[in-house]
């Protein structure tokens, strides 16, 4: 285990000896290239990472098979103790270049480990009362690296031991009562505020909601000379974080559309955007750990289990192959969906036996869906959708869902309303025409916010049925919808925007199976009101069944 290690790493990344996604080539990439750079205010000094490397041969793993060996860093570990500890600044080496750092990366990956070994020299050889903290959403989650600290120096030779002040909740630098570690979280109500950190490592990030915690010990760093902050999570289920937002920037400056600031290094694992999670030669990308804590066969099993049980398909996604999913458990895979696409034409000369419609209307600001859903058999679908939303709402879409906003206006299926709140005369008069191209059989509606619109229908004698939204109401023709998506029964035309919904759908399942379709409520963002007008409309078509044209006799 040497620095060098480490420079190999990235050296056979680049030239794609080791598989990788295009973030973490990128930013070995710009490691090589910061190392390589002999002109700019840094320069790389191989004796603060020998130091680091030496400190840890004095650590040892204290659980599982290999409780009581050495610990031993990874090469792309090694890597990263050189980008944050290697370079300086060169008329003060005190100043290290790195203060900002993300890692990326899926579960079994060595987190707490390399994390826990981070913590404890930064208390002994950091600034002179330096303060260590470890911040998570919940207590548990914050103390994994707190006690993997503590093992370690329960472990270490005595001289480096006798070091460390160890207490229940606390590791203190000997002499230096100024000196602390500890573990912070949000459910114990013990946050930043009031501290002076030197380091703080935010633990499973992308699950912490509340930004202001992870900004209040952020701000307490200012007057730190190097301030060490340290992002450390695999992916999450939301993006309407704080983590999100500066792993977003950190990309923006990978990829070219941002500028540069060495201040910040990261490691971002996963997959590409073009890749078959379903390919066992992609898995490796997600985790430099394959084949070393995490084995391929393990990955397969996982992987059938996602591909036989829809609902432990986000799990797969976001927890092993560390991709950002929209809801904690999928309602359907999103695959069946877009392999019952077709050509708009191939139905327009046909005449549906019967048409429904199902509209799902939301609060004045947001969206608003339309569900036309045409039946030509008890197995042969085909569903239109119409979205509506206020000018002034787009404005507010979060920034990582503007493109998909965007694409929908684009395509037509997203109208734009003037003003800053909803008009429903606009989706009335949609429906209304609808009605004068089929002959509507019913239209089901939540009756939220619906009473002025289903007066305008009544008025034009459009048949209306109030759809309760409870799961005893739901739960039937959900499962119906469901069936048939995975038997590719419902066709669509394929806009993007609906799919994007269905892949925000988990499902809640009661202690009788009845299930209810919803959103994933930690992503307040992500949007299912089509989904659920297309499961309003199929609750009117299962209340009026296809008439069988046989009168229960053989036809010859």
């Amino acid at each position: 285990m040497k620095l060098e290690d480490g420079i190999f790493y990235a050296i056979d990344v680049v030239k794609g000896n080791i598989v990788v996604c295009n973030n973490v080539r990128l930013a070995c990439q710009r490691f090589l290239n910061f190392l390589e750079d002999k002109s700019w205010e840094y320069e790389f000094v191989a004796e603060y990472v020998d130091h680091f490397i030496e400190f840890t041969k004095t650590l040892r793993h204290t659980k599982g098979a290999d409780a009581g060996k050495p610990l031993i860093l990874e090469p792309f570990q090694v890597m990263l103790i050189c980008a944050i500890y290697g370079f300086r600044h060169k008329k003060d080496h005190e100043r290290r270049m790195t203060t900002d750092v993300i890692v990326f990366i899926p579960r079994k990956a060595g987190k707490s480990t390399l994390i826990a070994a981070i913590s404890l020299y930064e208390l002994q050889f950091g600034e002179t009362g330096a303060e260590v903290f470890t911040l998570a959403t919940n207590r548990e989650q914050a103390t994994i690296v707190f006690d993997a600290a503590k093992g370690f120096v329960e472990y270490m030779p005595s001289e480096v031991k006798n070091a460390y002040e160890v207490s229940k909740y606390e590791v203190k630098k000997k002499g230096d009562n100024q000196s602390m570690f500890r573990a912070l979280s949000r459910d114990n109500k013990k946050s930043g505020d009031g501290k002076n950190a030197s380091c703080a490592i935010i633990d499973e990030a992308a699950q912490i909601v509340d930004r202001n915690s992870i900004e209040v010990i952020h701000s307490g760093m200012v007057a730190r000379k190097n301030p060490l902050r340290i992002y450390i999570t695999t992916a999450s289920f939301t993006k309407d974080t704080k983590f999100y937002e500066d792993m977003q920037a950190f990309e923006a400056m990978l990829n070219g559309d941002a500028k540069d600031n060495p201040r910040w290094f990261g490691l971002l694992y996963g997959l590409d955007a073009q890749d078959d999670w379903r390919d066992p030669s992609t898995w490796a990308k997600a985790n430099p750990m394959h084949g070393i804590s995490i084995y391929q066969s393990a990955i397969e099993e996982r992987c059938e289990n996602a591909k036989l049980k829809p609902a432990a398909l986000n799990e797969f996604l976001c927890k092993t192959l560390n991709v950002y999913v929209s809801a904690n458990t999928a309602w359907i895979d999103r695959q069946y969906w877009d392999d019952s696409i077709v050509v708009r034409s191939e139905y327009e000369n046909k005449t549906p036996e019967a048409v429904f419609i199902g509209f799902d209307l939301a609060a004045t600001r947001d969206l608003n869906a339309v569900c036309t859903l045409k039946r030509y058999s008890d197995d042969d679908y085909y569903a239109d959708f119409k979205f509506f939303l206020p000018e002034d709402a787009l404005q507010i879409i979060p920034s990582h869902y503007r493109d998909i906003f965007d694409l929908a206006v684009k395509s037509g299926i997203l109208h734009i309303t003037q003003g800053n709140v909803m008009d429903d005369r606009e989706i009335s008069e949609y429906i209304k025409n609808q009605a004068t191209l089929y002959n509507i059989q019913e239209v089901g509606y939540d009756a939220y916010n619906a009473a002025s619109l289903i007066a305008r229908l009544h008025d034009n004698s459009i048949p209306v049925k109030k759809v309760g939204q409870g799961m005893a109401v739901l739960s039937n023709p959900s499962k119906h919808t469901e069936k048939l998506i995975m038997s590719h029964s419902i066709r669509h035309d394929g806009n993007p925007f609906v799919g994007w919904q269905l892949s925000n759908c988990e499902v809640y399942e009661d202690v009788n199976g009845n299930i209810k379709v919803r959103k994933n409520e930690a992503d307040k963002s992500a949007k299912v009101d089509g989904i659920i007008a297309l499961i309003i409309s199929m609750h009117c078509s299962l209340d009026h069944p296809m008439m069988s044209t046989s009168f229960g006799f053989r036809s010859f």
